[in-house]
């Protein structure tokens, strides 16, 4: 007890007011057409003075087809649904106090007594108010064959104004960044959801449940002159989560690479860095590239369902394609430290010329070259096999009911990423671990 330190008390409290109207007017004819107009007006205590409230209406239409007379004789669709929406959304996602200038405490010294002071640590907005998205979407709901076959397929349009965002500014007022209201962007994409039933007759049951979703971001504009902001990594006409930066060219095997490169003090197994600009001269502002994007092209989950009697057994696999991730377990090095962890590589060296690592030198990435790899993966998240025990058996037990079952999840992935784990973010961290359960369950 007395080797422990002295706990200091402190406290935090920040207050925040919303407030919304809403209003809703809903109409149907026939149940056929179908028509919502909405409007709602927000305010958040968080905006600057002038900025506070946002005025965000809406409209959505609906026919249903499959209800119209002449859709009576095609007894194959069993439902047909048009869905079309348009309206603006609000997002007042930041904390309190951001459109205010705050100050934070630092303890100084008066002679030999110290005295708690303050200095600013954040820059006032006061223009700082509502993003706002403007959307349209149309939709298509289905169903064939008594509904065996049903889903739904959506595409929309969005683009987002006055986004909230930090923006990186000079530091020599003591601030690198500022909460500002700035830029457009729009999104564009396609969701697909179809569920069937494959086979249901003989006590057997398959049913199939697949999703899919495609998204496609971009900037519009940034401060109104249609410039980049290369230091935020912001491109016009680019995603926002655009990965930019040096663009590794793999490791020097031969001196005639050194010597055509733009690395000539370069050594065989360094880290080649592309020459983008192609004038023999690396620099860390001209040569960097767009190296990937960080939001996948398409994301997709896909489930089987079999039940047969008291057996069932579901099988679901999800993934992502097209995402690029940063793999930084190809970046460390132990430099003759054999106490530092580290994952096993195939380090260069005067001994292994074939070696695809660049060599365990403190010089071999110089210009600290990030790697980057194909994220792209295909997971077996969850395969479940259970048994519902029957009734006869029930009774003899005296039992309610009793269900046995074992799960197995993350049980296969695949990919190139060559990471811990491309689902997460941090490859430092604990990646998805292989589960079983067994288990049951009864009543009395």
């Amino acid at each position: 007890m007395n080797a422990a330190t002295l706990l200091t008390p402190s406290h935090e409290n920040y207050k925040q007011n919303l407030v919304s109207q809403m209003g809703r007017i809903n109409y149907g004819y026939d149940s056929r057409y179908l028509v919502t107009l909405t409007t709602r007006r927000d305010g958040f205590s968080g905006f600057g003075a002038n900025s506070k409230y946002g005025v965000f209406p809406s409209v959505a239409l609906g026919w249903n087809i499959s209800k119209e007379a002449f859709m009576q004789n095609i007894k194959f669709v069993s439902n047909l649904k048009l869905r079309g929406s348009y309206g603006v959304n609000g997002n007042q996602a930041v904390a309190s106090y951001q459109s205010l200038a705050t100050l934070a405490t630092r303890q100084y010294l008066n002679g030999t007594t110290v005295l708690t002071g303050y200095l600013p640590n954040k820059l006032a907005n006061e223009k700082l108010g509502w993003e706002s998205t403007t959307s349209i979407t149309i939709g298509l709901d289905f169903g064939f064959f008594n509904n065996r076959i049903q889903g739904s397929l959506d595409v929309y349009s969005g683009k987002t104004q006055d986004l909230l965002l930090n923006r990186i500014i000079s530091s020599v007022q003591g601030f690198d960044r500022i909460l500002q209201n700035i830029g457009k962007t729009a999104n564009r994409g396609v969701e697909l959801g179809i569920t069937s039933v494959n086979y249901n007759a003989h006590d057997f049951k398959w049913t199939t449940n697949l999703n899919l979703s495609h998204n496609k971001n971009k900037i519009v504009d940034l401060y109104g002159d249609g410039r980049d902001d290369v230091a935020n990594g912001w491109f016009i006409g680019k995603p926002i989560r655009t990965i930019y930066g040096l663009q590794n060219g793999g490791i020097f095997t031969s001196q005639g690479e050194i010597d055509a490169s733009a690395q000539p003090t370069g050594k065989l197994g360094y880290v080649k860095v592309v020459d983008v600009d192609g004038d023999k001269k690396l620099s860390t502002t001209l040569d960097r590239t767009i190296l990937g994007y960080s939001d996948p092209k398409l994301v997709y989950g896909f489930s089987n369902t079999f039940t047969y009697k008291g057996f069932s057994l579901m099988v679901f696999i999800n993934g992502l394609w097209g995402v690029t991730k940063e793999n930084p377990l190809e970046q460390d090095d132990v430099f003759g430290d054999v106490r530092r962890n580290t994952t096993k590589k195939d380090w260069w060296s005067p001994t292994n010329t074939s070696g695809t690592h660049f060599s365990n030198d403190a010089l071999a990435n110089t210009f600290n070259v990030r790697f980057y790899e194909d994220a792209s993966f295909a997971r077996l998240k969850d395969v479940s096999l259970a048994y519902q025990v029957p009734s006869a058996i029930l009774n003899r037990l005296k039992l309610n009911k009793l269900k046995l079952y074992v799960t197995g999840r993350n049980l296969a992935t695949f990919t190139k990423y060559t990471g811990l784990d491309p689902e997460i973010n941090n490859q430092l961290d604990v990646p998805l671990q292989r589960e079983f359960i067994f288990g049951m369950n009864f009543g009395l």
